[in-house]
């Protein structure tokens, strides 16, 4: 069968699709990655095919996940960012599907099911944060996680409100020139295309996000999708000559943060540092903050979860999905300090599950309320207490491989 997985987002939203992509070529599927370009050596790495979208990964992440966007200014950013390139990245979806049996996507409102609707092929949708109307969780980007049932069910409904609005002004006329009927707006998520009901993975994982009761059968629940499979790494003589000279460091890592003033808030990030001698490993992500390592303090471009996440005491990140659930995955607490998006969600869920303190966002990031998170990070036991009961629940877990049944199964049965 050949599938195209379709990744637009930033790192978070693709490392899991590769980790997807090869399970599939393992079944013996001919599996096609399409994502922004940047991307590309990292799907040829893992010897995946690689189809580069129009469009620039570090403009689009810096402008809808800088610091002070929330639910309202999101959409907008993303309209303002499309605009310049929307036709030819629509295009460019179209051509990366042209050959496919079927498509695999995360979300990108409703793009994605026009585009299988002109080609006539089965939709799988996939989501990593919570898009279907719950109870239990306002829709991803809002910022205050802790409303009533009424308002979180309500925030989906104005949440799809906008991204239809959003949608109609590049998509309606190319549905037109298409020869496809308009999809208005709806208040609700809309997974038909024709007869055909979309069907839902979510990569997470029930043993850290109870399956909420409102969600119909077409919507499942896989897990995590962890790399069961890592391609070796061999580290610098540098870092395990860190590693060995102390007492397990703190992780620092914000992905693909890149917006607002990131040279002010590494500063901030090294003087709590420096006045509390703690000991941290820093990965610089896509962020342009480069410093000398040194006794206390490590800095790295890159260096692979699956490797040093049982090497440290606790992890301090933005939130994204992918940091989050390899936190717990090695039964690390977590310090969140989130910038946008969904990144409250998970923040939210990590001080519920009572594996780390509450998040700093950063939009508020001051040297005081950071040096009292750390504090509390590393002085309470209940935060690896806890962080270790549900490590213990996701090794009895197998997301990906589970994903992949899921999505074989909804192609046969479409």
């Amino acid at each position: 069968m050949k599938l195209t997985l379709l990744a637009l987002g930033s790192t978070g939203d693709v490392r899991p699709y590769i980790i997807l992509a090869a399970e599939l070529q393992r079944r013996g599927h001919e599996i096609t990655l399409a994502a922004f370009s940047r991307f590309e050596s990292n799907a040829r790495q893992a010897g995946i095919p690689f189809f580069p979208l129009s469009g620039d990964a570090e403009s689009f992440i810096a402008s809808v996940m800088a610091p002070n966007t929330n639910a309202i200014t999101f959409l907008p950013k993303i309209r303002k960012n499309l605009k310049s390139y929307g036709s030819l990245l629509i295009q460019d979806i179209v051509s990366s599907c042209s050959q496919a049996d079927a498509m695999v996507c995360n979300y990108f409102g409703t793009v994605y099911y026009s585009v299988a609707e002109l080609l006539d092929i089965p939709c799988v949708q996939t989501h990593f944060f919570p898009m279907d109307p719950t109870g239990d969780t306002p829709i991803s980007s809002v910022r205050h996680q802790h409303l009533s049932p009424s308002v979180n069910k309500a925030s989906y409904r104005a949440g799809y409100l906008l991204i239809g609005l959003l949608e109609s002004s590049f998509l309606t006329e190319w549905r037109k020139n298409n020869g496809l009927n308009i999809r208005h707006p709806h208040s609700l998520p809309d997974y038909h295309i024709g007869n055909h009901r979309i069907q839902e993975i979510y990569a997470i994982s029930p043993s850290v996000f109870p399956r909420p009761p409102e969600w119909d059968s077409m919507i499942h629940m896989s897990g995590f999708w962890f790399d069961e499979y890592p391609a070796p790494w061999n580290p610098p003589s540098d870092l395990l000559e860190f590693l060995s000279g102390g007492k397990p460091p703190l992780y620092f890592g914000f992905g693909s943060m890149n917006g607002g003033n990131m040279e002010g808030f590494f500063d901030t990030i090294l003087r709590v540092l420096r006045k509390s001698g703690q000991r941290a490993v820093i990965c610089n992500g896509w962020s342009e903050q480069r410093e000398k390592s040194d006794d206390r303090v490590f800095f790295a471009d890159y260096i692979p979860h699956d490797w040093l996440f049982s090497k440290v005491s606790a992890v301090v990140h933005h939130g994204g999905a992918g940091t989050t659930s390899a936190g717990l995955r090695f039964g690390k607490p977590s310090l969140i300090i989130p910038f946008a998006g969904d990144q409250s969600f998970w923040a939210s869920l990590v001080e519920k599950s009572g594996c780390g303190p509450k998040p700093v966002f950063r939009s508020r990031l001051t040297e005081a309320n950071l040096q009292d998170a750390l504090q509390a990070l590393t002085a309470n036991p209940e935060y690896d207490n806890n962080a270790n009961k549900i490590s213990a629940l996701l090794a009895k877990e197998h997301g990906t491989s589970t994903a992949a049944d899921l999505i074989e199964k909804a192609v046969r049965e479409w």
